[in-house]
């Protein structure tokens, strides 16, 4: 093909589609401002949930909101993980189709995924639902707040099919080289997730007054409204991709693409990031003292501003290594990536400068309870410290995955997390009787850790071979 052509002659290549024609930092910046201001808006929305929880009269009633939600937020990330592993497989697949010019192809990517996306959205509802009040207990909840976790997993239970198919349909648009219209969509949904949790919280009766399981419903009403939007874009004859109804008919040839790229993945995120991090929440939940969930979940969440800009440059560096591969240019996808880190780990390590300046302050956002504040203000500070890490982590990541290096990247991702996180969170924590600061700098380790392997890895190029 002529990308082919050009790039053996050491010219770069031109891709197809939305990003046609633009120059490489223009194309950084059309592919990562959208999915920024979307993590934004995601980050809001989780800060405004965790914000009512803490804000509950009398403070006992924050205090076991706080705790309920914060478990029940590992497990709305759980939901996260494995739905976006499809997308991380459609990501890829769309990707390479799109810069190699194979228009049909990444349409029947896109229908597979969709099909793929709603029968395991139903099955991860279904397991949920079941398990809700067992999660609960064995994150250590007890009481008033282990009751308000199995309600919030409940309701939401009831969305997850619908929480499938719309980070699906976005990851496929986003491979394409269209991250506007993912982000129009959850401007959408995150409207209508807090405003609908608000009102739930505070409106009047009988509209108002239900406390974590208004939270719930915000939730539910914004997964719903957010599926029914993507799919509605899809649908449109003229789009970037078109979900066609011949597509929905199970191709076992694509299913099995989708799964080489998206089941390594799954493996690495839901064994190696999610039960390491479920299982050290475990070991917050027996540490004495009362609030430590709430606290922890309250640091999690002032971390989750920090990789806004990380994500997004990351989105941005999976669809670019994808699309140049597809076309023929691995040298531009080297150089491409290489952008987006240097961006990515500029403006992490910036916000991680806030981190140790203002860590009460930040917790402060989330919480009135002094308590939590004082417990949370450590961990804050510990990753402030490590956000070059965590950038370089989060940037080489995506873009490995988007090459489809899903299996290397699942091999590192476990050495690091059973060797450094788990092990050194108990011994930290338990053994050495540091308490959620040890906890944390052991989470914060493996980071540090996993940022060295995956430039490791980048640096080596072998992601630049793999197929997708």
């Amino acid at each position: 093909m002529t990308g082919d052509a050009k790039a053996s002659g050491g010219v770069p290549v031109r891709l197809a589609g939305p990003l046609g024609g633009l120059s490489l930092p223009r194309q950084v910046l059309t592919l990562a401002l959208w999915p920024f201001l979307e993590q934004v808006l995601n980050l809001l929305v989780g800060t405004v949930d965790l914000a009512l929880a803490g804000h509950l009269s009398p403070e006992s009633a924050a205090m076991a909101g706080t705790d309920a939600l914060g478990v029940a937020s590992f497990i709305g990330w759980f939901m996260g993980i494995v739905h976006g592993a499809l997308g991380v497989g459609a990501t890829a697949l769309v990707a390479r189709a799109v810069g190699a010019g194979r228009r049909g192809f990444a349409n029947a990517a896109l229908g597979q995924t969709m099909l793929l996306s709603l029968a395991v959205g139903a099955a991860v509802g279904l397991t949920i639902g079941t398990l809700a009040e067992a999660i609960g207990a064995v994150a250590g909840l007890e009481g008033r707040a282990l009751a308000l976790c199995r309600l919030y997993l409940r309701i939401v239970a009831f969305a997850a099919p619908f929480h499938a198919v719309m980070l699906a349909g976005a990851a496929a648009l986003r491979g394409a080289g269209d991250t506007r219209t993912p982000f129009a969509v959850m401007v959408g949904v995150n409207l209508l997730n807090a405003g609908t949790s608000v009102l739930l919280v505070y409106g009047p009766d009988p509209i108002g007054g239900h406390g974590v399981a208004g939270i719930a419903g915000g939730t539910l009403a914004a997964w719903v409204a957010g599926s029914t939007a993507i799919v509605a874009v899809l649908i449109k004859p003229r789009g970037v991709l078109v979900l066609k109804r011949r597509r929905l008919r199970p191709h076992p040839h694509t299913m099995a693409r989708l799964g080489r790229v998206g089941l390594p993945n799954l493996a690495e995120v839901v064994g190696g990031t999610w039960l390491a991090t479920f299982v050290v929440l475990t070991m917050v939940g027996r540490l004495p003292g009362e609030g430590l969930v709430g606290a922890h979940m309250i640091a999690v969440r002032v971390e989750s501003m920090s990789f806004q800009p990380g994500f997004a440059l990351g989105v941005a560096a999976a669809t670019l290594a994808g699309q140049y591969l597809g076309a023929g240019d691995p040298a531009g996808a080297r150089r491409a990536v290489a952008l987006c880190w240097a961006v990515g780990a500029t403006l992490m390590t910036a916000v991680g400068v806030a981190f140790l300046l203002f860590p009460a302050a930040l917790a402060g956002i989330l919480t009135n309870a002094p308590p939590l504040i004082e417990a949370a203000t450590t961990p804050i500070r510990i990753c402030g410290a490590i956000q070059l890490f965590f950038a370089t982590y989060i940037v080489f990541a995506q873009a490995l995955r988007g090459a489809g290096d899903t299996v290397k990247t699942m091999q590192m991702t476990y050495f690091s997390v059973f060797l450094i996180r788990v092990p050194g969170a108990w011994i930290l924590a338990h053994v050495l009787g540091l308490g959620l600061p040890g906890i944390w700098l052991a989470l914060c380790g493996d980071l540090v850790v996993r940022g060295g392997l995956f430039a490791g890895r980048f640096l080596h190029g072998g992601w630049t071979l793999r197929r997708a």
